[in-house]
């Protein structure tokens, strides 16, 4: 099983692995949303043929009645496409956020998802993979095609476009115990999360075991030819915590010089004091770096939250990413 899938689409693995050894799962998948809603068009739940269940698509309020849905499928193999609102009744409570939600129950075994490996293979590739399904009562009907833009969503024939992408690339630079709790929380979030150090002692799987790449070489190398492979889009992340001149300057002008790259990535932040970000500011200006480029660095990194030591600047460092993309979504 890719390690990468494993942490950043837990339920997606989890499928495949009942696929890979033929038996069968009844998987729901959110394909619509209105108004408030718990989770985004493309949140799975999972239900075992021993009744266990792995993932969530509303955080409580509607699982009870999605799991007898689920179980329904998992023996009938009938596909079924639920509703569920604001308002509900003791068998089937609503959502108490007051949103609604499409939900798409399907039972997944090698006979009537044959196309599951595909998906797989590209996603582990690092490739965007865009799957139609049509649900006739015989059971859903997937095709893997291209060319579709846009999120999982619910066409207005019935049909269901579901878009799968790749884990968003996480680069830390720097072997540190920071590095290793940021590591931690990167793969929570879904990233593919990269640690790179020069340092052959420290740059070691051993120290960074929720990584899923530790690179020892020179970081802004690195940046280069993985930058130049096509390997970084618009969600990519990267976080410098060396507190090192002749290491942050050469990654940071990688990072911030628009010129250099194709499409910006979503975050650059640098550890530091207020006194070494200054001096580090200066320092990028006097290579070349633009007022503007250097606006869209985030140093000090991580939100002002009082944080204290590794585990703490992690989470405020996890904090700003999710406050920068909830900003760039509005």
């Amino acid at each position: 099983m890719d390690p990468v899938l494993a942490t950043s689409q837990p339920v997606l693995a989890e499928a495949y692995r009942v696929w890979q050894e033929d038996h069968s799962c009844a998987l729901a998948t959110v394909v619509a949303t209105h108004g408030s809603a718990p989770r985004d068009p493309g949140a799975m739940l999972l239900v075992h043929e021993d009744g266990s269940v792995v993932g969530s698509i509303s955080g409580g309020c509607v699982e009870s009645a999605l799991y007898e849905s689920a179980l329904e499928t998992l023996t009938t193999g009938v596909p079924r496409l639920e509703s569920y609102g604001p308002d509900g009744d003791l068998v089937a409570p609503g959502l108490t956020c007051g949103g609604s939600l499409s939900v798409l129950v399907e039972r997944v075994d090698r006979r009537q998802f044959p196309e599951l490996p595909v998906v797989v293979d590209r996603l582990s590739a690092g490739v965007p993979c865009v799957l139609h399904t049509t649900t006739p009562e015989s059971g859903a009907m997937h095709t893997v095609v291209g060319g579709v833009s846009g999120a999982t969503r619910l066409e207005q024939d019935g049909s269901i476009i579901r878009r799968f992408l790749p884990a968003p690339r996480m680069v830390i630079v720097g072997s540190t115990d920071f590095a290793a709790e940021m590591s931690v929380l990167g793969a929570r979030m879904g990233y593919r999360v990269t640690v790179c150090d020069a340092r052959p002692v420290f740059a070691t799987p051993s120290r960074l075991s929720h990584a899923h790449d530790v690179v020892c070489g020179w970081p802004s190398d690195h940046v280069v030819r993985e930058r130049d492979s096509g390997a970084f889009d618009e969600r990519s992340v990267f976080v410098v915590l060396t507190h090192d001149p002749k290491i942050d300057i050469p990654v940071l002008v990688e990072c911030l010089d628009d010129s250099r790259w194709p499409v910006l990535p979503f975050y650059v932040g640098a550890i530091g004091s207020r006194r070494a970000d200054a001096r580090r500011r200066r320092e990028l200006l006097d290579t070349g770096v633009t007022p503007d480029q250097l606006n869209r660095l985030h140093s000090p990194i991580g939100l002002a939250i009082g944080n204290r030591g590794p585990a703490e600047t992690a989470i405020a460092i996890a904090a700003e990413l999710i406050h920068a993309r909830s900003v760039s979504a509005v």
